[in-house]
């Protein structure tokens, strides 16, 4: 059960996530400030928060406390509330309206959050329209009006200055440039729709104050990361919501449904939408900055790889079973039964060359190349991989640390005289395949099962880590017991470790270690446009 405090903190933090932030301070600057607009609006938004707190607690108290605690649960009822907050004090009838209408917009929001998270969508202020458009359409179809304003602008014109003040220094509290991009964009479309749609002042408010400003600003808050790229897109999401407020006025739609700031989340959607088929679900992972943050700040970084790095190359997971044959047994693939039987050896001689045969049919991927130029860049100086396709030295990387070998070639396993995969062919199945030189048994030249790493690959691998300040571990599980030597190292020497990977790890990280579930080649993607 939470607490009291957690209480005031999620329901301050509703207030606050209006204008998209989640600190409490701001919650309580945004109630002020549209207090000296709108008295019954500001109390109509507390309740409204308060509501749907309460109506989101039971279905997110397990899995999404603090999401739950930022708020991030009753933002549309809030919203609603500030529109129809005069409806708690002009009658009976309009009293009960607004709870029904809280309620249902309550359950409907999260209705919506079921459905959207599925692709990684968030529902915004979804919920609110709908909810707002259902009570317009009823009370219009009985000749109800649906406007009630009671106790607007208690200080005349200063409290529209105020209550733009407060809002500002909410939003600067929450992200400084994207305040600043926000007002620039705020500008332009005032000059605009005074300039161009001869719109006064009073009239083109509902364009830039509720759509322009609110695209702008949280479009910023996502994007503004990528640079450049970024700018375009938050241009693209400002453009878009100004298109959609023109249609909706301009071809009369206004009259039957008004767009209140349907436009805004309209456009922020197919944003989103299309920058997740492009990047992933940023929305809904903001670490992402902070990790690339993280890793250009520091300079001596080693980058730990594993299967993750190459999947998307489509190398099978070396470790995941996909490249063994099911009808062995999985000792058969290990270095003791390699020695001592004959049967062992055709089964992982074979098991070798299909993986050999896959790896000749794929090349390095982005990941790879990123890594390459951040080598270049001086960000880092060794990369340490599990994997054994040398696809970090195929995309350039000079100082490449393999740990378990490399599967291009085939060596012997006494005097290490190297021999090439198509003189050899498939003669494994003939006969055991000998060094011609010492006669001992010749095998690919990759680590097998049970079999010790090579002595001085493994001290390099360990001073390397040692001398860095960084460890990025990239798409490892960090289940085989050499990465975990290697985890305990950094950590004894007290190296930053910060992890990227899609799956979860198997071992406990501390407090002061980061991990970032994300598919690594979106993550590299979006580093690539940044960097």
């Amino acid at each position: 059960m939470a607490s009291t405090r957690n209480w005031i903190e999620a329901i301050l933090s509703g207030i606050a996530q209006i204008i998209f932030s989640d600190k409490k301070i701001s919650g309580l600057i945004i109630f002020f400030a549209i207090f000296f607009i709108s008295p019954m609006s500001a109390l109509g938004a507390v309740i409204g928060v308060s509501i749907n707190t309460i109506v989101s607690f039971k279905y997110y108290k397990d899995n999404f406390f603090l999401e739950w605690k930022k708020g991030y649960f009753g933002y549309s009822s809030g919203v609603l509330g500030i529109i129809i907050g005069s409806y708690l004090v002009h009658s009976p009838l309009y009293f009960i309206i607004f709870f029904i209408g809280v309620l249902f917009c309550s359950f409907l929001d999260r209705a919506l959050n079921f459905f959207f998270i599925r692709y990684s969508l968030p529902t915004f202020a979804l919920s609110s329209i709908i909810t707002f458009w259902l009570i317009f359409i009823i009370l219009s179809l009985n000749n109800y009006p649906f406007w009630i304003s009671i106790g607007v602008f208690p200080l005349k014109i200063w409290s529209v200055y105020i209550c733009i003040a407060g809002v500002l220094i909410a939003l600067f509290l929450k992200n400084k440039k994207a305040t600043a991009i926000m007002i620039i964009f705020s500008l332009l479309t005032i000059i605009f729709s005074n300039q161009i749609l001869h719109l006064s002042f009073y009239q083109s408010s509902s364009l830039w104050a509720f759509n322009i400003a609110t695209a702008s600003y949280l479009s910023s808050i996502i994007f503004l990361p990528l640079g450049i790229v970024g700018l375009l897109i938050i241009t693209f999401t400002t453009v878009s919501s100004l298109i959609i407020w023109l249609c909706w006025v301009y071809f009369g739609f206004w009259h039957f449904l008004p767009p209140i700031i349907a436009p805004f989340t309209l456009s922020i959607l197919i944003t989103i939408f299309i920058s997740n088929k492009i990047f992933g679900p940023l929305f809904f992972s903001p670490k992402i900055w902070r990790f690339i943050n993280l890793i250009k700040k520091y300079k001596k970084i080693c980058v730990l790889t594993g299967a993750g790095v190459s999947t998307p190359s489509g190398i099978p997971d070396y470790v995941s079973g996909d490249w063994l044959d099911k009808k062995y047994n999985t000792k058969d693939y290990n270095f003791t039964n390699f020695i001592k039987n004959r049967s062992s050896r055709k089964i992982y001689w074979n098991v070798c060359y299909k993986f050999y045969k896959n790896y000749k049919k794929t090349k390095y991927n982005l990941i790879h190349k990123i890594l390459f130029k951040l080598e270049k860049s001086k960000f880092f100086f060794t990369i340490i991989t599990q994997n054994v396709d040398g696809f970090h030295q195929s995309a350039g990387s000079k100082s490449v640390i393999e740990l378990h070998g490399n599967i291009s070639s085939v060596s012997c396993l006494q005097c290490k005289k190297q021999y090439q995969w198509k003189k050899i062919k498939k003669n494994w199945l003939k006969k055991d395949i000998k060094c011609i030189d010492c006669l001992d048994f010749v095998k690919p030249s990759v680590i097998a099962m049970e079999q010790e790493l090579d002595p001085f690959i493994w001290t390099r691998a360990k001073n390397t880590i040692k001398e860095s300040k960084l460890l990025l571990v990239l798409g490892t599980q960090l289940s085989i017991s050499s990465a975990k030597s290697l985890l305990d190292i950094a950590r004894k020497n007290k190296i930053k470790i910060i992890v990227i990977n899609n799956t979860q790890v198997a071992i406990p990280l501390r407090k002061d270690e980061e991990i970032l579930y994300f598919p690594l080649e979106k993550f590299f993607k979006i580093f690539s446009i940044i960097y």
